[in-house]
């Protein structure tokens, strides 16, 4: 499982991050697999489009003679001597191919089935790494948020424990009231439970990080934080972004799928119950001395059906019918819950931006007031705590900050899952890490720099069978925008 992957030797940057979960992330790699089998099953099924080719050779032999003779009905004696037209050893062989227009159309109608299955596997893997890059962004947040404040947190929890113990062993020699000292001890404990529930949730978050990027179990890493955050506006208006969600979503695309599964399911079971033409033709031989030709070429056409099975094709059509109303009304309501998402996701994405910027003038101001406080002279108890409290205050407002931060950018990945944006287009150089790296970077800026038409202009990676794209569309309304769909050419 580990022995392919390329050695982590620098920082890991977000978008190497993606890299790595893409290329090494056993869930994806699971997915990845599933697709390959439906691919597979789509190139069987396209062999039952061919004839049947049938081959029978063989020997007998016997330790007598095969011989017969007859008698009269109407004198009931014998007419014929005893003879024989059969040799004791016998050598015989025949190929045959047979066609019915009736296991053609089924198997067509099978294989358009399993071209669109094939694309459903692919929208479920795209479902599966939008997913996956969601616990990416979310864990490496978190990891950098540990990396940045652990050493502060830490020293903030010492200091709190020393004032803790100064305070205990003043209460004791009664220096000071018992009330003040209990209340300080009490302010103190509030903070180090918080600072201390901070650090558990910060120790491992570098460890989820590794397990989403399926590294070595205890590798040691850093993350790259940058010196500033900042939560861009985006420059692509919701009127456009509705429009590519109904095309690009990955909910929306399997249900259309499922529509022209459904609909040549009907098609299918049309052609199952006509009456079914057979055509076959092919050489034989026969080592039988006394037949007169011992090599001849055959050829048939039969005809056969099921008188039941034709009168029942009213209902099943109505049957089919129903069935390809419900795939569709279920598109239907996908399309709108998809648009509800988007205009969710969005709003989401503004309200994060704003608690980010609050959050970042929180923690300059704390960070501020705890400078003015540390450079006061006093050293009396409750300039202590005035000073350990501005210092946790300090701490816990770059916490929410990071999280803010964190918070925004996962806003960011829902929109980007609503909408269907793919981080990692399908023509790419190459499958390393620094290529991987390079397009998710630059997909997340034409996205970022309002440049949806790039973000969006190759299908998504490995959308179609290879020798699945062709007319096979479903019914569209007047104006609706033509995408590539795979089917059986």
């Amino acid at each position: 499982m580990l022995a392919a992957q390329e050695p982590l030797k620098r920082p890991l940057t977000l978008e190497e991050a993606f890299a790595r979960a893409v290329a090494y992330n056993l869930d994806e790699r699971v997915k990845v697999l599933e697709k390959m089998v439906a691919q597979r099953d789509f190139e069987f099924s396209k062999l039952d489009l061919l004839p049947k080719v049938g081959v029978n050779a063989g020997y007998s032999n016997r330790d007598n003679i095969l011989a017969s003779s007859s008698t009269s009905i109407l004198t009931n004696r014998q007419s014929l001597e005893p003879s024989t037209s059969t040799d004791r050893d016998l050598r015989f062989a025949d190929l045959t191919g047979s066609w019915n227009i009736l296991d053609f159309w089924v198997s067509y109608f099978n294989a358009r089935q399993q071209a669109d299955r094939v694309l459903v596997a692919e929208e479920q893997r795209r479902r599966v790494l939008q997913g996956l890059f969601q616990d990416v962004r979310r864990a490496f947040w978190r990891a950098a948020s540990a990396q940045r404040l652990g050493d502060d947190i830490r020293d903030s929890i010492r200091v709190a424990q020393r004032a803790l113990t100064s305070s205990r062993k003043v209460e004791n020699e009664a220096l000071r009231s018992p009330i003040d000292a209990l209340r300080y001890q009490k302010s103190l404990l509030d903070a180090l439970r918080d600072l201390e529930s901070v650090q558990r949730q910060l120790d491992v978050s570098k460890i989820e990080l590794a397990a989403l990027l399926n590294l070595p179990p205890g590798t040691n890493y850093s993350v790259v934080v940058p010196n500033t955050l900042r939560v861009a506006r985006l420059g692509v208006p919701v009127k456009q972004m509705e429009e590519v969600a109904l095309l690009r979503n990955p909910d929306v695309r399997e249900a259309s799928y499922q529509v022209r599964i459904s609909a040549d399911e009907t098609r299918k079971m049309l052609a199952r119950n006509l009456p079914g033409l057979n055509f076959s033709y092919g050489p034989s031989f026969d080592s039988n001395s006394f037949v007169v030709n011992n090599s001849w070429t055959a050829g048939a056409v039969r005809l056969s059906g099921n008188l039941v099975s034709i009168l029942s094709i009213p209902e099943q059509m109505r049957r089919g019918e129903l069935m390809e109303q419900t795939a569709v009304t279920r598109r239907q309501a996908l399309s709108m819950a998809v648009l509800a998402k988007l205009h969710i996701a969005y709003q989401q994405y503004l309200s994060a931006t704003k608690e980010y910027y609050w959050a970042d003038q929180l923690a300059s101001i704390d960070r501020r007031l705890y400078q003015q406080i540390s450079n006061r002279t006093e050293t009396d108890a409750q300039s202590e705590l005035e000073r350990v409290s501005a210092r946790v205050s300090a701490v816990n407002s770059d916490l929410r900050r990071y999280r803010s931060y964190a918070e925004a950018q996962a806003a960011l990945g829902r929109l980007y899952d609503v909408v269907g944006i793919d981080p990692v287009p399908e023509k790419v150089p190459a499958l390393d890490i620094a290529s991987l790296s390079a397009a998710i970077r630059k997909t997340s800026s034409d996205w970022k720099n309002g440049r949806l038409a790039d973000a969006v202009a190759a299908e998504p990676a490995g959308a179609a069978p290879v020798a699945a794209v062709a007319s096979h569309s479903p019914r569209r309304g007047p104006g609706a925008k033509a995408v590539a769909e795979p089917v059986l050419q």
